[in-house]
């Protein structure tokens, strides 16, 4: 379920707030982080090896696909970008982060 919540930004932190792509959702992840007394650099740095881990696993899945067959032409981009569209199906917020 989606709530309002207002935060209150100097200019400063608005300018900032305003080059974001999706500012509620880094609020959410930071919220959650806290509340499982982290720090937003902990999360951070966890979402960056879970994505090299995602290269890694598409790299090896093509890889395995040209063995396979070898006139196989998919790249790790496509079959990450297929994943993605995967991600972006589901309805919660919190698990489409």
């Amino acid at each position: 379920m989606k709530v309002q919540k207002i935060v209150s930004l100097d200019e400063n932190t608005m300018i900032i707030s305003q080059k974001m792509d999706n500012f509620s959702q880094w609020v959410r992840i930071a919220l959650r982080s806290y509340d499982n007394g982290e720090d937003l650099a902990t999360e951070t740095m966890r979402r960056i090896k879970w994505a090299k881990v995602a290269n890694i696993l598409a790299a090896t899945i093509i890889e395995h696909s040209i063995e396979l067959d070898e006139n196989y032409k998919g790249s790790i981009e496509e079959l990450i970008a297929s994943a993605m569209k995967e991600v972006q199906k589901q309805t919660s917020l919190r698990d489409f982060e």
